[in-house]
């Protein structure tokens, strides 16, 4: 019962406000990010690229705690700057990355767009990143992502000349 209650307040927004709030240093990834580029796609989750610090990681626990994630306290400082870490079977689905495939977080914090989602300012990687990204994950989604991206860059580029 007190799960299924701390569930209901888990919504995009209300994480997306912590994380802000609570000063940590992210990037939205994935189909989350897409609609910065005209693009949408549906997604089961939301994923949160990070910087990968002791002192940026130590917030990150606080809002995971605060959200409502079991087991979080069980993670060490070890295993959330060197692995993926996924949050399943909640009403928000959440995977928290230290790195992603193909770049680093400061290459892609350089380029960084501003934009707003459920009305919290956040960042997303740039388009040419989330290129680079899409590519280096090289699934069968991220590919078909890839032609999207690739298509909207194109598009970019011939209105810019």
């Amino acid at each position: 019962m007190a799960k299924q209650l701390l569930e209901k307040s888990m919504t995009i927004k209300k994480l997306l406000r912590l994380l802000v709030g609570r000063k940590v240093k992210f990037l939205i990834i994935g189909a989350w990010a897409f609609p910065a580029y005209g693009y949408t796609r549906n997604t089961f989750d939301i994923d949160i690229f990070f910087n990968p610090t002791k002192a940026n990681v130590k917030r990150l626990v606080t809002v995971l705690k605060e959200i409502g994630y079991d087991g979080v306290e069980d993670l060490t400082m070890e295993e959330l700057l060197k692995k993926k870490t996924l949050f399943r079977q909640y009403v928000l689905d959440t995977d928290i990355h230290p790195f992603v495939a193909g770049t680093e977080f400061r290459e892609v914090w350089k380029t960084k767009e501003e934009i707003e989602i459920e009305g919290i300012k956040v960042f997303v990687p740039s388009l040419e990143s989330l290129i680079v990204m899409k590519r280096a994950a090289g699934r069968k989604k991220d590919l078909a992502d890839l032609e999207y991206l690739e298509e909207i860059k194109k598009q970019t580029t011939k209105k810019q000349k």
